[in-house]
């Protein structure tokens, strides 16, 4: 009966056995399935996405520098407009000059390369109106521009056809490092903005090279201009893309690689080829690698034309994250190994298959043990397992000596009672697993929490109404306002709330992200944020973007003050060019009138002279036979030539008297008439040579003033003689003399001619010292003291003397006395 038992529990063991294996490994596989399907859902998902944010990451500067070009073009355009057809010559002139090398670069006085931009033009370009209109507004464009433009970017530059080139860089001057054989055209910016290379006129990308100077990997952006379907400029900015090498390298999920491609399939960053990336030149054929892994990689990601997708390889090996980086159009690939996912799936279904083995092992051996001892409890035995099982005692063994239907049921109920403690175990498990998440995502939103009050800038989600979603960041921010809404049209002033709405409404409808300035009053007190909105396409409002106000209150106020300061220095530098321009240019007239007076001096000197010394040695060699009266010409002639020279001797002592302030003058009460009927009587010999007549005409009264009669009689003399000297044959000479009683009383003397006049702009420099009218000195020489001389003797009278044109030709010189002399080294009349 035993081995009959025995023999029976062994084949129900069995078939047990068998039965439970085979649904524990169709469970499993059921399990691995599922779970490899969810997974690969989900990395993937999370794969596109994060492709995607890493795509519009590094597409931020490509973009922007897009925009800046496009800026630089587009207002260089505008002032180029402006100007017109005006010729800058005199600011071209204070801005540049040419170097010894023959180069035109800029002054080196104004030559700042870390504010200012730079020039060069080489020696063979001709500088054309047009050229200079087209390199000052450069200059001056880069200059107000380029701190901002490189705030983000290593230069800005502006190229031009005729062979120059202005570049701000705050890093190095680039105009020095021109020669004369520098061509420009060697540069790809430069052959690719000409017509025959680029007939659409369209903005493009180059190509990566290394910069020498920057000691940089690089890629440039060019806006090329034309005018009248001529190309007149182009527009560019230097990006460095080190930076994005390295972040491709070395940032990436776990388990997984980035690389970057040109649509031609050539490789720009790879984790490890980046030294045979260098070699080739910045961009490396992978087909000449012969990495058929490598290929079957770059061939499915060309093939997507850079579209935010997962793509599989032909070998099935790898699943690729693939997005485009906008702007110079490159591909960004994030390579996913299907055996990471294959791997992470197996370790999973193996855990749930080793928890079933151990369970069916379990089972047998208990199912053995039953069966072995053959017990079975009894029926109230089961009934009081029954109550401890309603109770929650779960551990719960029957023993029943026979296998009949008893001992079935008891089996059976030990089996269950076993199956739910184990269930309920997994339930306390599961609860607890339960909890710990809780615990988690509550220490997540912790997290989020701190990092949010720790961020100093605002951050928002709204949706296209302007309505607040979600509020992060540094929102007492705008609580200074003492505005509480949840939209921004309440919030903000009603200009302000409409361009965030605008740029909202942009955003949403382009996926651009925008971003602008605007200002904002708090508390009284003027700020200015910088606003950027992004778009979330995954938001559950399905129509939201995250809106970042920024406090930009600083930089402002930093570009304010750098803008006041350039505009005082510019100025500044005017004001001192301008002065130093006067100041050589009243030297060089006073070296010019020096020169001319000591030429006409040693002329009037020589004149006499030689009258003196040839007369004199005639007189010498005819003394003992030539008659009397033939010497005393001889002696008539020297003594005029003595009284000349004497006359001329006596003009530089008077001009050094009243420059040293040493002249006296001799004053006395007398009328003015007598002098001038005196000195009419000296020059009447005079007058006759000329075929004149000299004619006066005064007042009918001629009061009594306060003059030195010598030197007013010198002044009366001096502008007499010059009228007749250059009037015309039977013309007359006419002197006024008139009295004024305005304030203070004064005697007005004025002499007219017909003579060959004084031209306009020598009116008043006729009366500096050794400076003659341009047609007296070329008639007839002279020293150039006589008016100097009269204006300073009547100056120091208290009065004044001035040159006026004479309508119909001629000219006329007008002096005034006051009846008491001001301001005179002598002793006032007595009263």
């Amino acid at each position: 009966m035993l081995i009959r038992h025995s023999s029976l529990a062994g084949r129900t063991l069995t078939r047990m056995g068998v039965r439970i294996a085979v649904v524990i490994v169709t469970a499993t596989l059921l399990a691995y399935w599922h779970l490899y399907s969810t997974l690969q859902t989900s990395m993937l998902n999370g794969l596109k996405g994060y492709v995607d944010a890493r795509g519009r990451g590094e597409s931020e500067h490509f973009k922007l520098a897009e925009i800046q070009t496009k800026m630089l073009a587009n207002e260089f355009m505008r002032r180029l407009r402006a100007m017109g057809q005006y010729d800058p010559q005199t600011e071209f002139n204070e801005i540049f000059q040419r170097y010894p090398d023959g180069l035109v670069r800029v002054k080196p006085e104004l030559n700042d390369f870390r504010t200012k931009a730079t020039v060069f033009v080489r020696h063979d370009v001709s500088l054309t109106p047009d050229l200079r209109r087209r390199l000052v507004i450069a200059y001056q464009l880069l200059s107000d521009w380029g701190l901002l433009t490189t705030n983000r970017f290593i230069d800005s530059f502006i190229n031009m056809p005729e062979q120059l080139s202005v570049n701000y860089a705050p890093f190095v001057d680039w105009s020095l490092a021109a020669t004369r054989e520098t061509d420009i055209y060697t540069y790809e910016t430069v052959w690719r903005s000409t017509v025959s290379k680029n007939p659409q006129r369209s903005p493009f990308w180059t190509g990566i090279y290394f910069d020498e100077g920057a000691k940089k990997w690089m890629v440039s952006h060019v806006t090329p201009s034309d005018v009248d379907n001529r190309w007149v400029m182009s527009a560019g900015q230097d990006i460095v893309i080190d930076d994005m090498v390295k972040r491709t390298v070395n940032e990436q999920l776990t388990g997984t690689y980035n690389i970057i491609l040109r649509h031609d399939g050539e490789l720009l960053a790879h984790p490890t080829l980046m030294e045979q990336i260098r070699k080739a030149g910045g961009n490396l054929n992978a087909v000449k690698l012969h990495d058929a892994t490598l290929t079957s990689i770059v061939n499915a990601a060309v093939k997507t034309q850079g579209s935010p997708t997962i793509v599989e390889t032909e070998d099935s090996q790898y699943f690729l994250g693939v997005t485009r980086i906008e702007g110079p159009n490159w591909i960004f690939v994030t390579v996913y190994p299907k055996s990471l996912l294959q791997r992470l799936a197996f370790d999973n279904a193996s855990f749930v298959l080793g928890l079933g083995a151990v369970s069916l092992i379990l089972e047998l051996l208990l199912i053995r043990l039953v069966l072995r001892r053959q017990v079975i409890a009894p029926l109230e035995s089961l009934l009081g397992a029954t109550e401890r099982v309603r109770g929650g005692d779960w551990n719960i063994r029957i023993n029943w000596p026979h296998h009949d239907e008893i001992g079935q049921l008891a089996s059976s109920f030990t089996a269950m009672a076993q199956s739910l403690g184990e269930r309920d175990r997994q339930l306390q498990r599961s609860a607890q697993d339960l909890a710990t998440q809780v615990e988690l995502v509550l220490a997540n939103e912790a997290r989020l929490q701190a990092i949010s009050a720790a961020i100093p800038d605002a951050i928002f989600v709204l949706d296209r109404d302007g309505n607040v979603l979600e509020a992060f960041g540094n929102q007492a921010l705008f609580a200074m306002n003492n505005r509480r809404s949840t939209n921004v049209a309440e919030a903000l002033p009603q200009d302000i709330s409409r361009e965030i709405l605008l740029a909202v409404g942009r955003c949403l409808d382009t996926g651009d992200t925008q971003v602008y300035e605007y200002p904002l009053m708090l508390q009284g007190q003027l700020y200015w944020f910088e606003g950027r909105t992004a778009r979330l396409p995954q938001h559950a409002a399905q129509n939201a973007v995250v809106w970042l106000a920024r406090d930009v209150s600083a930089r402002k106020l930093a570009e304010i003050e750098l803008r006041q300061a350039r505009d005082y220095l510019v100025e500044q530098v005017a004001l001192q060019t301008a002065d130093l321009v006067a100041a050589k240019e009243k030297a060089d007239a006073a070296n010019q009138a020096k020169t001319q007076f000591l030429s006409n001096m040693s002329h009037e000197l020589r004149t006499p002279m030689h009258a003196i010394l040839s007369f004199a040695r005639l007189g010498l060699d005819k003394a003992e036979q030539a008659p009397p009266d033939k010497l005393k010409r001889y002696f008539s002639n020297i003594a005029d030539s003595g009284e000349r020279m004497l006359a001329l001797v006596n003009d530089l002592l008077d001009v050094t008297r009243l420059e040293s302030g040493k002249m006296a003058f001799s004053l006395s009460e007398q009328p003015l008439r007598p002098i001038i009927e005196s000195v009419m009587v000296e020059l009447d010999e005079l007058a006759k040579r000329q075929a004149l007549t000299v004619v006066l005409k005064t007042d009918d009264n001629d009061p009594a003033f306060c003059f030195d009669r010598l030197r007013i009689g010198q002044v009366i003399r001096n502008l007499l003689s010059n009228a007749i000297k250059f009037s015309k044959e039977h013309e007359q000479v006419i002197i006024e003399l008139h009295t004024s009683i305005e304030s203070p009383p004064r005697a007005v003397i004025r002499v007219l001619d017909r003579g060959i006049g004084i031209p306009p702009d020598e009116l008043e420099a006729i009366f500096d010292k050794f400076v003659q009218s341009s047609r007296t000195s070329r008639e007839s020489g002279g020293s150039g003291l006589g008016l100097a001389i009269s204006r300073e003797i009547i100056r120091g009278h208290g009065g004044d003397i001035h040159a006026e044109l004479r309508e119909g030709g001629g000219s006329i010189l007008t002096f005034w006395l006051p009846f008491t002399p001001t301001g005179t080294t002598s002793q006032p009349c007595d009263e």
